[in-house]
């Protein structure tokens, strides 16, 4: 545990989420989990599923006389006493396609520090030819020379993206996306997005009822949420590459957006309140070609996706590899907060990375959300029968679900996870997955 955790009591502790806006998992955890040794689950015995316990950073707070310039060189002291991520980025698409190896030449490295007010993030980016591209500018004012309809957001270029997830439930999460000519983007997502074959929640898009995903000054989503200009960003040019600094503001100010924006009462997750992870992960959008001719992508997406099947898409909108700090086990698209490495916060700075105790438990809560959203999309309804969700087309690498965990927390682990899960099929009020229509419906679990 962390050093600022007890241990869960011995006789149980219970993790209650919400799930699809209606009903609730309960899932016990029992103590007897783990051996009475103490220490970080990540490296003490008797602990399950480590084999996919996700990456994770130790992210130093800065001293009370340390001050980062951002001006995207990475040679301020504060920067240099601190290590890069040590784990190579992954392409979502890899765990389709074991074989792929992403070039070397593309490595990215992250580093990441906080104080009193900000969170700040460097990257190193490898990049054989360094482009300009098309989009400049910064919510709401974000520019574009493509002719493509809402193209003026940075991951048409290829860019450099930050998704935060500071209460760990999925609800509220951040996403940032900046390019090489430092044009900015962010939004606050209430719930998770849909895309590239991940279901996502359903949002409204007709302008005929509420945006219940998304808020973001980016005209086309009609929000007001950025944390720009508050945020502050850079970009350098380096042999091989190009590097980035962040300085992103934790707290609203003025009714510009922080990190801690959100629900009721986000601010009690403020690091120097003593809150020890976030989830969080770092990707970026590399793109085949650079071209505004709408009519290429359709000539040239396919033919180049044949010899390098991890391109995500074939049309305007997903002729891009993704590539990120932590795979999100199948998915292939960035909105998946359940499948997010950790951030663990630190005033020290000999603290090593000490693995998240809440870990079982929220790896087993993903596995059965996962499933019973496939589940919901293949029978319409929910099943409160988990053995039914042990089938592959529900619980899949496809959707980042592994049936032979899910199988033992179901058989041998059935002392230890106690799971029970409150299904309402009449319900009427809840999210609707697989469908673009009625964002609100049911059923619920």
């Amino acid at each position: 545990p962390s050093p600022t955790r007890p241990l869960p009591p011995s006789d149980g502790e219970a993790a209650v989420t919400e799930a699809a806006g209606g009903g609730h998992i309960e899932l016990e955890f029992l103590q007897r989990f783990a051996t009475a040794r103490p220490g970080c689950p990540i490296s003490a015995d008797g602990w399950r599923f480590l084999h996919a316990y996700p990456h994770q950073y130790v992210a130093q707070k800065l001293g009370g006389n340390q001050h980062i310039v951002i001006d995207g060189s990475l040679n301020d002291a504060p920067w240099e006493e601190v290590p890069f991520t040590d784990s190579p980025f992954v392409d979502l698409a890899q765990p389709l396609f074991p074989d792929y190896v992403l070039p070397e030449k593309y490595t990215t490295k992250v580093k990441v520090r906080w104080d009193a007010d900000f969170l700040y993030v460097a990257a190193m980016l490898g990049e054989p030819w360094v482009e300009n591209g098309f989009v400049w500018g910064s919510n709401p004012t974000l520019r574009s020379t493509n002719p493509i309809v809402n193209s003026n957001v940075p991951y048409y270029d290829n860019d450099f993206e930050v998704f935060i997830d500071v209460s760990g439930t999925n609800y509220y999460y951040k996403e940032f996306e900046m390019n090489y000519n430092n044009a900015t983007y962010d939004v606050l997502w209430r719930a998770p997005d849909g895309g590239l074959e991940s279901p996502g929640v359903p949002c409204c898009s007709d302008n005929k009822c509420e945006r219940w995903c998304q808020n973001s000054s980016w005209p086309p989503f009609g929000g007001k949420y950025s944390m720009y200009p508050n945020m502050k960003t850079a970009t350098a040019k380096v042999e091989g590459g190009w590097t980035l600094e962040i300085a992103f503001p934790l707290r609203e100010t003025n009714g510009t957006g922080g990190l801690l924006s959100g629900g009721s009462d986000w601010r009690r997750f403020d690091p120097n309140l003593g809150t020890k992870y976030w989830l969080a992960d770092f990707s970026r959008a590399e793109h085949p070609f650079f071209t505004s001719n709408a009519s290429l992508f359709a000539e040239l997406c396919p033919v180049i996706r044949r010899s390098q099947p991890t391109l995500l898409g074939a049309d305007q909108w997903s002729c891009y590899w993704e590539w990120a700090w932590q795979s999100l086990g199948g998915h292939k698209y960035m909105h998946n907060p359940d499948n997010f490495g950790f951030l663990q916060f630190t005033n020290h700075q000999q603290e090593k990375l000490c693995g998240n105790v809440e870990w079982p438990a929220r790896y087993v809560l993903a596995q059965i959300y996962q499933a019973e959203v496939a589940y919901v999309q293949e029978v319409g309804s929910y099943t409160s029968q988990l053995t039914t969700l042990l089938r592959d087309s529900f619980c899949s690498v496809t959707n980042a679900c592994n049936i032979t965990d899910l199988h033992e927390v179901l058989t041998t682990y059935r002392d230890v996870f106690k799971v029970q899960i409150d299904v309402d099929n009449s319900a009427t009020r809840c999210v609707k997955y697989g469908t673009d229509k009625n964002y609100t419906g049911g059923p619920c679990f």
